[in-house]
């Protein structure tokens, strides 16, 4: 889909001392950073149904998701399965949505600070 891009999280060094897994290599320029925890005996979770007009990345420590994202301006949607190690890249303009399992983890980055859902997220149903 034009405007998403997911991969996996890549081993760039592994030795005695620890393991090194790149996330992202300048694809994004961060002005926040987040982490994200689904609080366990609550069951799945839906998250999101909204867009921002920057970038974001998302990167699945551990957990699941079905996660569906939708482009603003072609209209294309598409739905992923997550698993920790994916990545996510998000441009701006694309509505995203998950159920998440609980006790996932998810680290979530964006190229413009963060104030609070009243005033960042445009909310838009792409999932119930």
């Amino acid at each position: 889909m034009k405007g998403v891009y997911v991969k996996k999280a890549t081993e760039v060094s592994n030795d005695s001392r620890r393991i090194i897994t790149e996330i992202m290599n300048g694809e994004v320029g961060i002005r926040n950073l987040k982490v994200l925890e689904v609080k366990k005996g609550e069951g799945h979770q839906l998250l999101g149904n909204h867009w921002h007009p920057y970038a974001e990345v998302m990167y699945v420590i551990k957990g699941r998701s079905f996660y569906r994202m939708k482009n603003i301006d072609t209209g294309e949607i598409e739905d992923f399965y997550l698993v920790a190690g994916d990545v996510v890249y998000r441009s701006s303009r694309i509505v995203h949505a998950g159920w998440f399992d609980e006790d996932s983890m998810i680290i979530d980055a964006a190229e413009d600070a963060y104030v609070s859902a009243d005033y960042n997220d445009i909310v838009e149903v792409i999932l119930e």
